[in-house]
């Protein structure tokens, strides 16, 4: 059965966001789908780095490539930046099953100095693209860190080839239920 690692946002934890919601949400679905539900509790949650992130995630995929095949990957915000950092440094030849990232940004409107790093430093895509063979963002219309939806989402396509979802008026999925990250996490599965 496939498995779900969720890496969160800046200073999200296990029990922030709709991450709670939906652990319970999966494990109530007909059939449970992904099982388990892994959500990383990253180091100093509140100042995520690129030396600390992604070698934490890289430790909750592992490098087995049995169990790397049936992974999806799901990042928030900061989240995907991590996750994508993580997938890039898989053995060459190492595939998840997809990725859903949710707020996915490369950059911010109003970059602070911690955020900066994120933006300056791109996973290596080629990387990237052959270890995730299905991307999904899921981008909202009123996101306050990236209030260019449209531009946002060309970069994802231009980068790294990703299918586009938009949940109109979701801001940052910052909300202890989150339904469209649900449905497009069964359709990333289902695919």
């Amino acid at each position: 059965m496939p498995r779900l690692l969720v890496v969160p946002r800046w200073a999200g934890t296990p029990r922030s966001d709709f991450y709670p919601w939906l652990v319970e949400a999966l494990a109530s679905a007909p059939g449970r789908p992904l099982d388990p539900v892994i959500v990383a509790d990253l180091p100093n949650p509140g100042s995520p780095r690129l030396d600390t992130w992604p070698p934490a995630i890289a430790g909750l995929l592992g490098d087995d490539p049995a169990v790397l095949r049936d992974t999806f990957v799901l990042g928030h915000s900061v989240g995907c930046q991590a996750a994508l950092h993580a997938l890039a440094a898989l053995p060459a030849g190492s595939q998840i099953a997809g990725m859903l990232a949710v707020a996915g940004w490369w950059t911010v409107d109003e970059p602070w100095p911690a955020i900066r790093p994120w933006q300056n430093n791109l996973p290596e895509l080629e990387r990237v693209r052959a270890a995730v063979p299905r991307l999904t963002v899921l981008l909202s219309d009123n996101d306050g860190f990236t209030r260019d939806h449209a531009s946002n989402a060309a970069l994802w396509r231009e980068r790294l080839g990703a299918q586009i979802e938009l949940a109109p008026g979701a801001r940052h999925f910052n909300s202890i239920e989150a339904p469209p990250v649900l449905a497009a996490l069964l359709r990333l599965v289902a695919a």
